[in-house]
């Protein structure tokens, strides 16, 4: 009876055992979980940290460079101010001193001749005065001639009137004084924003290019008449402050395809705008740093003996007169991103001699001009599936540049943009499937073409 009482018993002890092994084991995993969690949400919490971190030094570092600018900029007003009100008080003491000594020099040579008939009449007197003590013995010619030397000195000398000199004076404008009209233009000077009034939004990579976009954030300025600024920086430094920046483009737009970049390297953005008629641009944006890891557009090497690739497969050179079809370096133009055919040298080609894009690489020119291709001939024909357009563009030539802009419309349709020498035409363009990409091709027969793709 015990033996049968002691199995149970020790059956009831192992579940117990692995129960609180099993028990054990949860609650170490749900530990585990848990602390995993809370790594994460640590992580998160740092990275927050670090993000508090950038926003306290944007803003510490925005305020210390803008009160720096405000500082310089009125100290330059005060040093301007300054230099211009001495140059005018010194031109208008100038203007005083040169009056008072033009006045002043016929004055004192009056008055030179003033006191010399002074001191000479003066003399006579005394003379008159000894000959009157002498009366009674003095000789009757001696007093008829000191008479008529007498007589000769009555007459005056000129003397101008007060009317007829200078009375220097100088007038200041006061109505309103020009204090006051110096505190409103101080008073105009400057404006202070929480945040440059258009900032970039959008920055989309394209091959070898950043197709980027802006708009005006601050709600108290009009889009109307507004120009941009729009500067790259591929100086290498990270800091926006010691970049180099240049110039890419200035305008109306509110968008830039930024071309020519290399795939990998960081570049540095920013935009500016000012209202139309002003000459300078407001506060830049804040500078954002962007990459394009998509590749740029390139030729395909050794496809086609009359051509030869340079230009790390940008420029391709005609070396013979043979009328060969080159192609991209596979389907690169992609829904959404544009190519751009630049002519660095040509001359005047013929109806079967062109750039466009194609479905599938084809093997003559011939093939041009059949269903899956888009062919812009040389003497600007359109033809869409083989089908001339109506429409013509410019003829191709020495210096052209031509674009053909892709966006998707539905999975078996593409919308084509077509541009050439600023004139532009539009078609819908049914693929097999438009997500798969398109080839870019040119072809001419004349050595003297050389044509570079962006």
């Amino acid at each position: 009876m015990s033996e049968c009482e002691e199995k149970p018993s020790s059956a009831s002890e192992r579940l117990r055992k692995e129960y609180r092994r099993h028990v054990q084991t949860q609650i170490s995993h749900d530990l585990v979980d848990t602390i995993a969690t809370l790594e994460q949400h640590q992580d998160h919490l740092l990275q927050l940290c670090d993000q508090l971190t950038l926003a306290k030094k944007q803003v510490t570092d925005s305020a210390s460079e803008t009160k720096a600018t405000i500082n310089k900029v009125f100290e330059s007003f005060i040093a301007a101010v300054s230099e211009a009100v001495d140059t005018r008080r010194k031109k208008l003491l100038d203007e005083v001193q040169q009056v008072e000594e033009e006045a002043l020099g016929p004055l004192e040579q009056c008055g030179c001749v003033l006191d010399s008939r002074v001191k000479e009449t003066a003399e006579r007197v005394e003379q008159g005065k000894r000959l009157q003590k002498h009366g009674g013995v003095l000789a009757k010619d001696t007093v008829i001639r000191f008479q008529e030397e007498a007589a000769a000195m009555t007459s005056l000398p000129e003397v101008p009137a007060l009317c007829a000199v200078p009375s220097v004076s100088v007038d200041f404008p006061s109505d309103p004084s020009m204090i006051e009209e110096m505190q409103d233009l101080i008073d105009q000077a400057g404006r202070v924003s929480r945040m440059g009034p258009v900032q970039i939004t959008n920055i989309v990579e394209q091959p070898g290019a950043l197709l980027v976009s802006w708009e005006e954030v601050d709600e108290d300025v009009s889009d109307d008449g507004l120009e941009f600024c729009f500067e790259c920086s591929n100086s290498g430094a990270n800091d926006h402050h010691t970049a180099v920046f240049y110039t890419k483009y200035v305008g109306p737009d509110y968008s830039f395809l930024l071309r020519d970049l290399k795939a990998g390297e960081s570049y540095l953005l920013r935009v500016a705008s000012r209202r139309e008629g002003s000459s300078t641009f407001g506060p830049w944006s804040l500078v954002q740093s962007a990459v394009t890891n998509i590749p740029h557009f390139r030729w395909k090497k050794g496809h086609s003996s009359g051509w030869s690739i340079a230009d790390d497969g940008r420029l391709a050179s005609k070396k013979t007169s043979d009328l060969e079809v080159l192609h991209s370096d596979g389907p690169l133009l992609k829904s959404g991103s544009s190519v751009l055919f630049k002519v660095v040298s040509g001359g005047v080609g013929c109806s079967d001699e062109g750039l466009g894009l194609c479905c599938q690489p084809v093997t003559g020119p011939e093939q041009l001009l059949l269903p899956g291709t888009l062919f812009l001939s040389a003497q600007g024909c359109v033809f869409l599936d083989g089908i001339s357009r109506v429409t013509r563009l410019p003829a191709i030539q020495d210096k052209s540049q031509v674009s053909f802009a892709v966006e998707k419309v539905s999975s078996t349709k593409l919308r084509v943009y077509i541009e050439s020498q600023e004139k532009q035409v539009t078609y819908e363009w049914g693929v097999p499937n438009a997500h798969d990409g398109l080839h870019f091709v040119a072809t001419f027969g004349e050595p003297r073409w050389k044509i570079s793709v962006h």
